[in-house]
């Protein structure tokens, strides 16, 4: 290791040496708010030396290791450390060069710190920095003078325009020159370069020092951990090929997502949860990814990512499946937001992509997925989807094997614990018919899903005219008060937000406090939706009693029609017990009625998850089963009953939920 301390401008000014960025290093990162920091600077010192008070300034280190060049070539001096900085530089340097008209000094920048001039051809390394792939284009555009769209989303044009618009402001209005700014300012920048020889030094190993250092604070993310896991120590062709091959292609099929992409494939090969992919996690993933990948084949692995990063990106709608029914489903778990199951969906997408699974078959095990997403959404039932969800991966196999898929994936849900239930239509019902609906995320969601299977056709979410219509209004005026009668206070705060009081119109104003006349009208021949006719405008009042009915169609039809489950688990507990024994929590039966089953006038209320309250006493419930065939003359000889043999609810007996 050779350590030095020299001007910035020196190390860029040596036309013997060519910057690479190699492969395994992030993009060109830093934002406004990190150029103003350095603009800054560079001003302060300006200003200092203008005044004769002697100012210079570090700007950190920059480390990095030669490898061999053809004869004839510069020296290749691959950046470790020090390659957002050093692009600043250069950015900072192109905008200086745009602006100064002094032709001399324009050509000594562009000649000394740009490019080569001891390179003859057109090669990569007549520019004097070479940027990684996905930033090469917009370098190679700036410096070559080309023209480029300015609103293209990279921070290489965006912070070259940022400094050549900030420098003409100086120009015009400064006490100082641009040529000032160069030789008073950014001359007096100095750096510690750190030269590593792990050829000779092995313990200068440029993997372990590139992942223990951050570019200006920030962490490295778990992608850029992983890329240079995977490409540093390999020979510089076939890095290059893998990168440009490989991760370059995750990199532009799923941007921005590289790091969660990784976890969820993680999840994927250990088919359980991993910690999110955020700052605070990235070592602890990374470290995971080691140990479980740490005996494959960089180049298979790569291989085997890269085809992954397809999956990903149909999931998260960057591409297209090829097939439309696909990508409408997936569309719809796109709006669910269940991305705690992505992990299972990649596993899915590839099975189905090997051809183990037809698309009929993939959209079947997807419908009911769906059907399982939005009624556990409906009722607020989202506990410990992030630690169980990646486990479904194990069921994939099972799901491949079965003749029907639709039943298999029905099973398979309905066999996990009472936190990942399949609400049956026994607990939606309860929820749907007194729950504010409106203030449901997915309202406008469920409620196009009823308008499609009415129709067969799916009102355009992005439709600005698409609106969900209150037909009793939130504000009442006084037509509306004789339209309720005299218990209006009490309708219009219980049922203003319920589901039979909601649909969708396709309209461009606010229908607000209309009569309901007036409403009616709207919705049979403006609206063009038919969900907004549906037990709606056979009425001639909107009040309670229709409020009510048409909450009781509207739920049933989403229950039996749009989301619908295998008729033996409508009323049935479709989860498994974590114990023995009856459990009135687990069954969401606290606060309901049970009846006797030999005598439906004999009620009791559950109270607890233990306990139910019968004339006016706490009993469990083989006590009090006991206390009534006493009471009937018709105790057994033992005296000893299971409750639950001799209640139900809702006319299934409390055995058969369980």
């Amino acid at each position: 290791m050779v350590l030095n301390e020299k001007s910035l401008l020196e190390l860029l000014s040596n036309n013997d040496v060519t910057f690479f960025i190699p492969p395994y290093q992030r993009n060109y990162e830093w934002e406004k708010e990190q150029c103003e920091v350095f603009l800054n600077d560079i001003i302060r010192v300006t200003n200092n030396n203008r005044e004769a008070r002697e100012s210079k300034h570090f700007f950190g280190t920059v480390t990095f290791f030669q490898t061999n060049t053809a004869f004839g070539q510069p020296k290749k001096l691959v950046l470790i450390d020090g390659q957002q900085r050093v692009t600043t530089t250069m950015l900072f340097l192109v905008a200086l060069r745009d602006l100064i008209t002094d032709d001399r000094l324009k050509q000594f920048i562009e000649s000394k710190y740009l490019k080569n001039d001891n390179v003859s051809d057109d090669s990569e390394y007549k520019i004097k920095l070479k940027q990684v792939e996905t930033d090469w284009k917009a370098y190679c555009d700036i410096i070559l003078g080309n023209h480029f769209d300015k609103s293209k989303n990279s921070a290489i044009y965006r912070n070259y325009a940022y400094f050549k618009n900030e420098l003409g402001k100086i120009e015009e209005n400064a006490d100082f020159t641009l040529t000032d700014v160069i030789e008073l300012g950014l001359n007096k920048f100095s750096v510690v370069t750190v030269e590593l020889q792990p050829d000779s030094n092995p313990w200068e190993n440029p993997q372990e020092i590139f992942e223990s250092m951050n570019s200006l604070g920030k962490p490295l993310t778990l992608a850029d951990l992983v890329r240079n896991y995977l490409l540093l120590g390999i020979e510089p062709k076939e890095q290059e090929f893998l990168y440009k091959n490989y991760w370059l292609h995750m990199e532009e099929s799923i941007p921005h997502q590289v790091s969660s992409f990784i976890r969820d494939y993680i999840q994927l090969k250990e088919k359980k949860s991993f910690k999110q992919a955020t700052e605070r996690n990235y070592k602890e993933l990374y470290s995971n990814f080691k140990k479980i990948f740490r005996n494959y084949d960089a180049k298979i692995l790569l291989k085997t990512l890269s085809e992954y990063s397809d999956y990903y990106a149909y999931i998260l709608l960057l591409e297209k499946t090829g097939s439309k029914e696909v990508d409408k489903r997936l569309g719809d778990i796109k709006i669910l937001d269940v991305t705690t199951a992505y992990s299972f969906l990649m596993a899915l997408i590839r099975s189905w992509k090997k051809n183990e699974i037809t698309e009929k078959m993939f959209c079947d095990i997807l419908d009911v997925f769906i059907i399982y997403i939005t009624r556990r959404k409906i009722i607020g039932v989202v506990l410990a989807e992030n630690k169980n969800f990646p486990t479904l991966v194990k069921k994939v196999p099972q799901l491949v094997k079965a003749q029907d898929k639709k039943k298999e994936m029905f099973k398979i849900l309905s066999s996990m614990e009472n936190h990942l239930r399949l609400p049956n239509d026994i607990e939606m019902e309860r929820e749907l018919s007194v729950m504010n609906f409106y203030g449901l995320k997915l309202c406008k969601f469920v409620l196009s899903l009823i308008e499609e299977s009415i129709t067969k056709s799916r009102p355009d979410k992005d439709d600005e005219k698409l609106q969900i219509e209150h037909i009793m209004p939130r504000k009442l005026n006084e037509s509306w008060k004789k339209e309720l009668g005299e218990d209006y206070e009490n309708i219009h705060q219980s049922l203003l937000n319920t589901i039979g009081n909601l649909t969708l119109i396709r309209h461009n104003q606010e229908l607000g406090n209309k009569s309901f006349s007036e409403k009616k009208e709207i919705y049979e021949n403006k609206a063009g939706l038919q969900i907004a006719k549906s037990e709606i405008i056979k009425y001639e009042h909107w009040n309670r009693e229709t409020i009510e009915k048409r909450s009781k169609w509207i739920i049933n039809y989403l229950l039996q029609s749009v989301l619908p489950i295998p008729d033996d688990m409508r009323k049935t507990n479709n989860f498994v017990m974590k114990r023995n024994g009856l459990s009135f929590l687990e069954l969401q039966l606290i606060g309901q009625t049970i009846d006797y089953t030999s005598d439906n006038s004999i009620h009791a209320k559950v109270v607890s998850d233990k306990e139910v309250e019968f004339e006016g006493k706490r009993w469990h419930l083989s006590p009090l089963t006991r206390e009534i065939e006493t009471r009937k003359g018709t105790v057994n000889a033992s005296g000893s009953y299971k409750g639950s043999h001799y209640w139900e609810y809702d006319g299934i007996k409390l055995i058969d939920i369980i």
